[in-house]
């Protein structure tokens, strides 16, 4: 389990929280996956055919980078790169 990020301590990766209202705010987020962050998407607020489009976008951006989403609540999503093991959440996996 070497490639676990630690919650606490010298770990250089952030997790960055996002509410994308576009497709261009969601490839924004998608470039900042590819910097290294974890990627918290939030789209619960959004009408629901403008939030699956969003989801599908992320998902299959992250897909093809070979990265990982996890679903964590209703309309809340984590998007992470192969590298970045999301532990407890294998069971919930959407992608």
């Amino acid at each position: 389990m070497d490639n676990v990020i630690p919650l606490f301590g010298s770990s250089k990766s952030e997790i960055r929280v996002v509410k994308p209202i576009s497709l261009e705010e969601a490839q924004q987020a998608i470039d900042q996956l590819k910097f290294g962050r974890l990627i918290m998407c939030n789209v619960s607020e959004l009408p629901i055919q403008l939030a699956q489009r969003i989801i599908d976008f992320l998902s299959g951006s992250v897909n093809i980078l070979s990265g990982e989403v996890v679903k964590v609540g209703h309309g809340v999503f984590l998007y992470s790169l192969s590298e970045i093991e999301v532990a407890g959440f294998q069971e919930q996996q959407s992608a």
